[in-house]
């Protein structure tokens, strides 16, 4: 349940850093682009750890490296525990 609410969340997060480099909201809320390029990056390296290090865990690798892309740690954590 928390994994859905927190992947809702992330979804909500990159709508509103999407509407925000769209419409060029001032103040704080024009940082969450910037945001959004930051834990894209982020993301990318998740996205790296599940290719090389947790592939093997996968039925269907391309589709979780995109969900890790969108969702991050909280798609990746089910491998870490299938790994651990």
């Amino acid at each position: 349940m928390w994994i859905t609410m927190n992947k809702a969340a992330t979804v909500a997060f990159w709508l509103l850093a999407l509407a925000s480099y769209i419409m060029q909201w001032p103040g704080l809320l024009s940082y969450l682009p910037l945001a959004a390029l930051i834990v894209a990056g982020a993301h990318v390296l998740e996205t790296a750890f599940f290719w090389f290090a947790l592939k093997a865990n996968s039925k269907n690798p391309s589709k979780d490296a995109m969900l890790i892309m969108v969702f991050g740690i909280f798609h990746l954590q089910r491998f870490m525990a299938k790994a651990a």
